[in-house]
Order: C-alpha cells, then structure tokens, then sequence
C-alpha cells in the first residue's frame, strides 16, 4: 500500500509519512476494512510501503477490501471508483497521464515537425532510467495498456490517477463504466465531451452491407449500446464473430445517440479498427 489514513481521515503517503508528525495511529484507507498498518522503509529493491502485520484477524485486511487480495480487471474498476473522489478529496497528490490513441487510428497521419523533432532528439548513452515499482506511466497509447495499469497497480495508486484527454484532465474512475452506466449517463446527458473506456460482454454482432454492430449484453434489456464500424474500416477490422461473442471487452471512444427509432434509445461508440477492442479476462 502506498497510501493510508490517519485517525482524522487524512490521507497520507509512504513519501509524505513521518512518525514523528503523523504517529503511530495510521490504517488501510479502504473504509471496509480500516486495518490498523505499520511503515515499512523502502530498501534497494523494494520501495517503502504500508502493511499488515497479519498477526490478528483484527490486522489483516477484510475480506472486502480492495487490498486483500490480487484485483482483476472489473474488481479494480469498482474499488477505484469507491476511492478515487475521496481520495482526491483528502489532498492525495495527482499522478497525470495522457491519454493517446492517434497510433491506432488509421487515418492518423503524424506532422512532418513531429517526425523531424524525433529524428534530432539525440540520446544520451549514460543516461540511466530506473522504473520505481510505485512508478505510474506518463502515457498511455492502447487498450492493452489501459488493461494492464488496472491489473498491475493496487487501487490506492490509481485512485491518484487523473486522465489528461483532450485537454481536459478527469479522475479516472470517470472515464471507465460499464456501458449500462455510461447509457444511462449518455441519455441523462450527463458525460462530458470527452472520449470514454466502455466495458460489457458482447451479445451479438450484426454484420451488414454498409455496418458492423458489436451489440453488448443487457441484463434489463433496456440499455440499447453497441459498437460500430463503418464500411470504410472494414479492412481494419479483423475480428470474427466467435472471437467477440459471449467475451467481455473494453472499447474507447465518443459516445453518440442513434434516435433514428424514436421507441429504442440507443448510443453508439463508432471504431475504425479491431485495435480499438481490447478482449478481458472473463470474470468467472
């Protein structure tokens, strides 16, 4: 754990942690649990963190909590969406990272300035980079990445995470739901003009002369969500109907409501290749 609480609900890091100032008194942020925690300097291979002592039920981690355990991708997504507002709230300092997909996009073309900037930038051979294990990345430029920051980071150091898309800079519990959440904020006209990561199991795929819908699975039948490809992409979309069907996927880009049938509200997440399809681990 990089982050805990103090007896007065302040956040506090291992960076920022003092004993001296900040006593002994300091406990699992996750509001489940509140186990107390020990400080535990940080050595040449590990860095310094917040534990359990394990050495009572009363100082391990609940069962419930978002520590207790390994998280997967779904299980990551709902704890850091249950920390992430408190956390920034309580002065939990910000990890920035950009959010860029125009690699992925086939009608990406870089600027002449840009490619001429990279071929001058000269590397310095004895320049040394050391990747801390508390290290979150600056960037990020595909859904496999997206996936594997989930899976990789416990949720106290994603919930510092704010996205910086488009100029904007958003917490990045905002930008990741489950698309019978985001179509309900969609028609509630309650997103932000901004591209958003849209998770859910695919139903079906409609396959037409002009059209692909990648129709997702809705529990009440009531969320109509689909992503869809345009006959321009087809060549860059690649995947069959049994390797999307029945799978849980995560998607990224901006939602846009179909009122062509007025009785069936839909929202539509256009994508111009299977890139911008990233297939999950099921959850079980």
């Amino acid at each position: 754990m990089q982050s805990a609480i103090l007896p007065g609900g302040q956040v506090i890091t291992v960076n920022e942690y003092n004993p001296e100032i900040h006593g002994d008194s300091i406990y699992c942020l996750d509001k489940s649990c509140s186990a107390p925690v020990i400080f535990v300097k940080g050595t040449d291979s590990v860095v310094s963190h917040f534990k359990t002592t394990g050495k009572s039920e009363e100082n391990k981690h609940s069962s419930t909590c978002g520590f207790y355990k390994p998280l997967s991708f779904f299980e990551s997504v709902a704890k850091v969406e249950e920390y992430q507002q408190d956390l920034l709230d309580n002065g939990i300092k910000k990890h920035i990272v950009k959010i860029n997909f125009n690699k992925l996009d086939p009608d990406y073309e870089p600027k002449t300035v840009e490619r001429e900037e990279k071929e001058k930038k000269s590397v310095d051979p004895t320049e040394i980079k050391i990747k801390q294990e508390n290290e979150t990345p600056k960037s990020i430029g595909s859904l496999k990445a997206v996936v594997n920051l989930l899976t990789s980071y416990d949720p106290g150091i994603l919930s510092s995470i704010v996205v910086q898309v488009k100029g904007a800079k958003i917490p990045i519990s905002r930008l990741i739901l489950h698309f019978e959440k985001a179509y309900e904020q969609h028609w509630n006209d309650e997103l932000l003009e901004t591209p958003y990561f849209i998770f859910g199991k695919v139903e079906r795929v409609i396959r037409r002369e002009k059209v692909y819908f990648i129709v997702f699975e809705s529990k009440d039948k009531r969320s109509q969500f689909s992503l869809v490809v345009f006959d321009k992409y087809f060549k860059h979309f690649t995947l069959r109907d049994d390797q999307l069907v029945g799978k849980e996927i995560i998607s990224y880009g901006f939602l846009k409501k179909n009122t062509f049938n007025q009785d069936k509200k839909r929202s539509e997440l256009s994508i111009k290749s299977d890139k911008f399809i990233q297939i999950l681990t099921s959850k079980g």
